[in-house]
């Protein structure tokens, strides 16, 4: 009797993977450039296919997919839950319009997740296992050769504070990594350029995000869990390049370390026109810091 394990190994999804090439667990395959790339989780008021085709009229062939993928403002089936048929179909759409996916968002790091981003030739895996897993997911992305990215939300979540996850991800394999959310750092009170700084190294992808304000640590430390929440509450995404995130600065940074991973646009908050204008001003603005 033919194992799971097995069924993939067999290459089910190999003509598919080899259409969409990921990279090898610790190189860059010498690509010389950061690459742009799109959460689908963005352009949540569409259907998949109209995520995909924006994505691509805005310039972008990189996308990394949201945990749940169906109907428009649903957050739907659980992408690992497709079935055989469903990922072939998931596979064409991206295929069909040429846009690579490279990684799945949202993840526990599970066998089940490594098993879809091999199947689907991903590049890695992002999300916020539980702390007491970090270092059996990371043994499990050397396995897989699929690296890992630990991703972080704003204050108080389980990885809010950069300095504490730097901390857990040393006992951890190298091909755990980290990416870094420069939005949720700065409503936590963090200074982007110091988050990135400090990752140096280590990163595996970045969600850069521009706000319309900042929180400044002098003003929320000590503060009661509710009451500082309420100072990260009114911070709203704004196009890069016309906030006060310092998106060129981080962009800059990044490719003074030789950083060669994926930039991905994110955003939190839905705007009337499903976030396409700024998403087209974000890819144009990311054209002309880094070409």
């Amino acid at each position: 009797m033919t194992t799971r394990r097995q069924f993939l190994q067999a290459g089910l999804f190999a003509a598919a993977a080899a259409a969409l090439p990921g990279q090898s667990l610790f190189a860059q395959t010498g690509q010389k450039k950061m690459t742009l790339g799109m959460q689908l989780w963005t352009l949540r008021q569409f259907d998949l296919h109209e995520r995909i085709v924006k994505t691509r009229e805005a310039g972008i062939k990189e996308v990394e997919i949201s945990g749940g993928i169906n109907k428009a403002g649903d957050p739907g089936k659980r992408a690992v839950s497709l079935n055989t048929d469903e990922r072939k179909k998931l596979l064409s759409v991206f295929t069909d319009n040429g846009v690579r996916a490279i990684s799945l968002g949202g993840s526990q790091g599970t066998p089940e997740d490594f098993d879809f981003a091999k199947e689907l030739g991903l590049q890695f895996l992002q999300g916020e296992p539980p702390v007491e897993k970090l270092v059996e997911v990371s043994k499990r992305a050397e396995e897989y050769g699929i690296r890992f990215a630990l991703h972080n939300h704003a204050f108080d979540s389980r990885y809010w504070d950069y300095k504490e996850t730097w901390k857990r991800v040393q006992d951890c394999a190298p091909a755990l990594g980290i990416c870094p959310d420069t939005g949720h750092f700065i409503r936590s009170g963090f200074n982007p350029i110091e988050v990135v700084r400090a990752f140096k190294g280590r990163m595996v992808s970045v969600h850069l995000k521009d706000l319309n304000g900042v929180v400044q640590m002098k003003d929320v430390e000590g503060l009661a869990p509710a009451d500082r929440k309420k100072h990260q509450g009114g911070l709203r995404d704004v196009a890069w390049g016309t906030g006060e995130g310092q998106a060129e600065a981080v962009l800059k940074e990044l490719m003074g370390q030789g950083f060669t991973g994926p930039v991905i646009i994110e955003y939190d908050h839905v705007y009337e026109d499903g976030n396409v204008a700024d998403i087209k001003t974000c890819a144009e603005f990311f054209q002309k810091v880094v070409g």
